[in-house]
């Protein structure tokens, strides 16, 4: 069985290539700048066998943000900044919302202090597509977080940082990935998590996030490292362990080569071990052409197989960014 998908964000989308295109990296003024991007694609899933994964893809669970188009605003006074964002997935059971909306006050002694929507410290694959290296996410995705609302303090040096952040929850409320649950009474969230740099090209993470109960028995708890090092200026390796209790273990290797200025390629092996049982191996191989600093263009060929049904992914995407 085949899943085709061809999917641009319609009129959003004309709406913000046409404002990219006339205010790239635009800066309204001293305090106020606008950023952005827009991402189109085309896909082909073909599921070679039934099982609880072949049930979740075919209702067009976002386990890719193949198709996105977001508009932020950034605003700044003295030791205060806003942000703000708007995230637009068509085709999306919740489609469009509010993203990003939080303020920072930046104490000048390496301490930052946010309140408001902000996102998880958690996983090693970036939310925002043009942050990515391919379409799709790697088996960690199951046990990341992503939205949630509250305040955190963030420390950072040279060498190292570190931040603490205490939320309505951990996960999704029923708004999808936009926020978390909104509200407070029976379950606070807390994430922590230390980043060191002092190596050079290298970055190291480890994180954590609790919750006082995940309307389950049992309080939800989630282990999160991380590693990444530039091995040359062309090759960058990067792995990946995520820990969620009662539920999975995942993993992740990566490596991506650039073999010119314009061309890179990105090779990744992802798994989960499921504590119900069962696992699944994921195999990527995303190559991308970058066309210029706001445009460019990503292929991904990915082979998941495992106990929870196999399939195989073909894509490409057009990334815009401003």
């Amino acid at each position: 069985m085949t899943k085709n998908t061809f999917r641009l964000a319609g009129g959003a989308v004309a709406l913000l290539a046409l404002a990219a295109t006339t205010f790239a990296d635009l800066k309204v003024n001293d305090n106020i700048s606008v950023n952005g991007y827009v991402v189109g694609s085309y896909s082909l899933t073909d599921f070679s066998g039934a099982g609880s994964m072949h049930n979740y893809l075919k209702v067009g669970a976002p386990l890719a943000n193949a198709d996105a188009a977001k508009l932020g605003v950034l605003a700044t006074s003295g030791a205060f900044s806003a942000y703000g964002s708007i995230l637009y997935l068509p085709g999306a059971a919740n489609d469009a919302g509010l993203l990003d909306a939080y303020v920072t006050y930046d104490t000048g002694a390496g301490f930052k202090i946010t309140g408001g929507k902000f996102l998880s410290y958690l996983g090693y694959e970036a939310f925002d597509p043009i942050n990515m290296a391919q379409l799709t996410y790697g088996d960690t995705i199951f046990a990341v977080p992503a939205y949630h609302t509250g305040a955190k303090v963030d420390y950072s040096s040279k060498t190292f940082s570190a931040g603490v952040a205490v939320v309505d929850s951990i996960f999704s409320g029923a708004n999808g990935f936009f926020e978390g649950d909104r509200e407070y009474s029976d379950d606070v969230g807390v994430e922590a998590m230390v980043t060191y740099t002092g190596v050079d090209k290298l970055t190291v993470f480890a994180g954590i996030a609790t919750e006082n109960t995940y309307k389950a028995a049992s309080d939800l708890f989630i282990f999160n490292l991380w590693a990444s090092y530039a091995v040359s200026d062309a090759v960058t390796v990067a792995g990946e362990y995520i820990n969620q209790k009662d539920s999975m273990d995942g993993w992740l290797a990566f490596v991506s080569y650039k073999s010119s200025d314009k061309i890179s390629t990105a090779f990744r092996v992802s798994g989960v071990n499921w504590d119900a049982g069962g696992h699944d191996t994921k195999y990527t191989v995303a190559p991308t052409y970058t066309i210029d600093k706001n445009l460019s263009l990503r292929a991904e060929i990915s082979l998941n197989r495992g106990s929870t049904g196999d399939y195989t992914f073909y894509g490409v995407q057009a990334v815009f960014k401003f």
